[in-house]
């Protein structure tokens, strides 16, 4: 079963690795690991709201 995905929470994981990342406390290793998962957060949020913003024209054109 696939979880719904939770914009809100992705968000707030984005900002902790974002966090994390500029706390310059990390290796080299662990920083691109988050990155690389950073950058796929950052696509599924981009997806989300490029989704939302689809659904919002179409209310928008049946007025």
């Amino acid at each position: 079963m696939e979880e719904k995905f939770d914009f809100e929470k992705e968000m707030k994981h984005l900002d902790e690795i974002v966090a994390k990342i500029s706390a310059q406390t990390l290796s080299l290793d662990e920083c691109l690991v988050l990155y690389k998962e950073g950058q796929e957060i950052a696509k599924k949020l981009e997806i989300a709201l490029q989704e939302a913003t689809e659904k919002i024209e179409k209310v928008i054109e049946t007025r």
